[in-house]
C-alpha cells in the first residue's frame, strides 16, 4: 500500500492495516562523571510537541542491538558507552504495528554533551535523577526504561532512585 523511509503500510487478509517498522533501541543513559541521567528533549511533528525522551533510534540493517545503542548514544548526546544492561523489549502499538523496541540502561562518559546528529530536532540535557522523575513524561519507552531500571536496582545509588 505504502512504503516510506522508516515504515511500510500493509493490508493483511484484506482487513487489517499493519504498519511495518524496523526494530529500535532505547537507552536510559547514566553519565558517570557527572552522576546524572541524560535525556533528550525531542521535537515530535506527529504530536506537534517537544517530548522528554531517552536516547533512541532505529537499528540499521545488519547492526547488532549493542552497536545500535552505542551509535545512538554518540549521535544524540556525544557520550561513549562504557557498559550496557538489557532491560527488556516491548511492542509499543501491537494493535497495528510490528515495531519492537529493545530497552537498555547505559553507563557512559565524555567531558561534555554534544549533539552529533543534525538530522533530528533534539537537545540533550543532563539531569539529577530527582529532576527526571519530576518531568512531564508522555513517552512510554522513557517511562518503561525508568521503572525497569529502578526495579532492577540500577538507580539505587542515585537520590530518589
Amino acid at each position: 500500500m505504502f512504503k516510506g523511509k522508516f515504515l511500510e503500510l500493509e493490508l493483511i487478509q484484506e482487513k487489517y492495516e499493519v504498519v511495518r517498522r524496523p526494530a529500535a533501541v532505547g537507552a536510559l543513559v547514566y553519565w558517570c562523571s557527572q552522576e546524572k541521567i541524560v535525556m533528550v528533549k525531542h521535537k515530535r511533528p506527529a504530536v506537534n510537541d517537544w517530548v522528554w525522551e531517552i536516547v533512541a533510534g532505529i537499528v540499521e540493517p545488519g547492526e547488532s542491538l549493542i552497536n545500535a545503542v552505542e551509535r545512538e548514544v554518540m549521535e544524540e548526546v556525544g557520550l561513549t558507552v562504557k557498559s550496557v544492561v538489557g532491560l527488556g523489549s516491548f511492542y509499543p502499538t501491537p494493535g497495528y504495528s510490528d515495531e519492537v523496541i529493545h530497552l537498555f540502561y547505559v553507563e557512559a562518559d565524555n567531558s561534555k554533551l554534544n549533539r552529533n546528529d543534525t538530522d533530528e530536532d533534539l537537545e540533550p540535557f543532563a539531569l539529577k535523577i530527582e529532576d527526571v522523575w519530576k518531568l512531564e513524561h508522555k513517552d512510554m519507552k522513557t517511562l518503561l526504561s525508568l521503572y525497569l531500571s529502578k526495579a532492577k536496582g540500577l538507580l539505587k545509588n542515585m537520590n530518589n532512585g
